[in-house]
């Protein structure tokens, strides 16, 4: 894979992820307090970019992650494995348990606190990073690990609108959900006050 290709995709995703999260998806939050069919729509098309996006870097004889021919150790390919099941069945149970019209920015009544989000106030986020933790341990390379923190980069401009989103709706309430707390797992230490 030519370097110059991947981190000029790498750079485009991100453009755009910046342009649908920050400016679209903000603009719909402050305008109408929710997400339009579009932003939606857009929002998946970014995260569907972002999913596509071992095509351009993986080699030819690449297998899906499902299969026995992995080029790791037996106990690097259970982890591998492991780790993409526990994290499919906690990001879409999350979802369907938080509801897609929610999940999806179109519905927004009330503060979710219950379930995972007593624990993490993203859960749907550190749950689908274990697909791609898992996908890596499978196919472990530097582009690989490029896709890791790609995916923090695009999750990331998601939360902080979402969150922007969250205190102007909910104010206080939300503000102290962010101190009681953390963003994402392992931040005890620093939990963020108001959303930034």
């Amino acid at each position: 894979m030519n370097m110059v290709a991947y981190f000029g995709a790498a750079a485009l995703l991100i453009l755009a992820a910046f342009f649908v999260f920050r400016v679209l998806v903000r603009r719909d939050y402050r305008q109408k307090g929710r997400l339009t069919w579009c932003s939606s729509l857009l929002e998946l098309v970014v995260w569907s970019l972002y999913m596509s996006f071992p095509c351009l870097y993986n080699p030819p004889q690449w297998v899906w992650f499902w299969s026995d021919r992995a080029p790791v150790s037996e106990p690097v390919r259970i982890a591998g494995v492991a780790s993409i099941a526990i994290g499919f069945v906690a990001a879409f149970g999350t979802m369907f348990w938080f509801g897609l019209r929610r999940a999806f920015g179109l519905q927004v009544k009330g503060l979710v606190r219950g379930g995972a989000y007593r624990v993490i106030r993203n859960p749907q986020i550190v749950a689908a990073s274990l697909l791609v933790l898992g996908s890596i341990l499978l196919w472990p390379s530097w582009q690989a690990v490029g896709w890791l923190i790609l995916y923090g980069v695009v999750a990331h401009l998601m939360v902080i609108t979402e969150e922007e989103h969250l205190l102007a709706l909910h104010g206080e309430e939300y503000s102290r959900y962010c101190r009681q707390v953390p963003r994402y797992v392992g931040v005890w230490w620093r939990r963020e006050s108001t959303a930034a």
